[in-house]
Protein backbone atom coordinates (compact mmCIF):
# COMPACT_ATOMS: atom_id res chain seq x y z
CA UNK A 1 0.00 0.00 0.00
CA UNK A 2 1.04 3.24 -0.84
CA UNK A 3 2.02 5.96 1.87
CA UNK A 4 1.28 9.60 1.81
CA UNK A 5 2.54 12.39 3.80
CA UNK A 6 0.21 15.06 4.68
CA UNK A 7 0.88 18.48 6.67
CA UNK A 8 -2.04 19.69 9.26
CA UNK A 9 -1.48 22.22 11.94
CA UNK A 10 -1.37 20.92 15.55
CA UNK A 11 -5.27 21.29 15.98
CA UNK A 12 -6.26 19.57 12.79
CA UNK A 13 -3.60 16.69 13.83
CA UNK A 14 -5.23 16.97 17.90
CA UNK A 15 -8.72 16.44 16.59
CA UNK A 16 -7.89 13.93 13.74
CA UNK A 17 -6.31 11.62 16.87
CA UNK A 18 -9.32 11.96 18.77
CA UNK A 19 -11.76 10.78 16.01
CA UNK A 20 -9.46 7.97 15.08
CA UNK A 21 -9.63 7.06 19.21
CA UNK A 22 -13.32 7.44 19.30
CA UNK A 23 -13.84 5.65 16.05
CA UNK A 24 -11.31 3.08 17.75
CA UNK A 25 -8.93 2.55 14.70
CA UNK A 26 -6.19 3.90 14.09
CA UNK A 27 -5.09 7.28 12.63
CA UNK A 28 -4.31 6.37 8.79
CA UNK A 29 -7.39 3.91 9.12
CA UNK A 30 -9.59 6.56 10.04
CA UNK A 31 -8.27 9.10 7.23
CA UNK A 32 -8.32 6.28 4.73
CA UNK A 33 -12.14 5.94 5.26
CA UNK A 34 -12.55 9.45 5.50
CA UNK A 35 -11.09 10.21 2.21
CA UNK A 36 -13.07 7.61 0.69
CA UNK A 37 -16.08 8.80 1.48
CA UNK A 38 -14.89 12.41 0.50
CA UNK A 39 -13.80 10.82 -3.00
CA UNK A 40 -16.91 8.33 -3.81
CA UNK A 41 -18.54 8.69 -7.03
CA UNK A 42 -22.33 9.85 -5.74
CA UNK A 43 -23.42 11.29 -9.43
CA UNK A 44 -22.14 9.96 -12.88
CA UNK A 45 -19.84 12.40 -14.98
CA UNK A 46 -21.70 15.38 -16.12
CA UNK A 47 -25.38 14.09 -14.60
CA UNK A 48 -26.40 17.74 -13.67
CA UNK A 49 -25.76 18.75 -17.34
CA UNK A 50 -28.52 16.66 -18.05
CA UNK A 51 -31.12 19.12 -16.62
CA UNK A 52 -32.66 21.67 -19.08
CA UNK A 53 -31.24 19.83 -22.06
CA UNK A 54 -34.52 17.70 -23.36
CA UNK A 55 -35.43 19.35 -26.57
CA UNK A 56 -39.08 17.82 -27.14
CA UNK A 57 -40.83 19.37 -23.64
CA UNK A 58 -44.53 17.72 -24.90
CA UNK A 59 -44.46 14.60 -22.18
CA UNK A 60 -47.68 13.91 -21.74
CA UNK A 61 -48.76 13.95 -17.94
CA UNK A 62 -49.58 11.03 -16.35
CA UNK A 63 -52.89 9.61 -15.85
CA UNK A 64 -54.41 10.13 -12.43
CA UNK A 65 -54.26 7.30 -10.01
CA UNK A 66 -57.29 5.50 -8.84
CA UNK A 67 -56.61 5.11 -5.02
CA UNK A 68 -59.51 2.31 -4.73
CA UNK A 69 -57.02 0.27 -6.45
CA UNK A 70 -54.13 1.05 -3.76
CA UNK A 71 -52.94 -1.38 -0.90
CA UNK A 72 -54.80 -1.13 2.36
CA UNK A 73 -52.57 0.05 5.08
CA UNK A 74 -51.83 -1.96 7.98
CA UNK A 75 -53.15 -0.47 11.41
CA UNK A 76 -50.18 -0.34 13.93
Amino acid sequence: MAQLTIYVDENTRSRVEDAARAAGVSVSKWVKQQLEVALADRWPADYFNLFGSLADTDLPAPDELCFEQDTPRESL
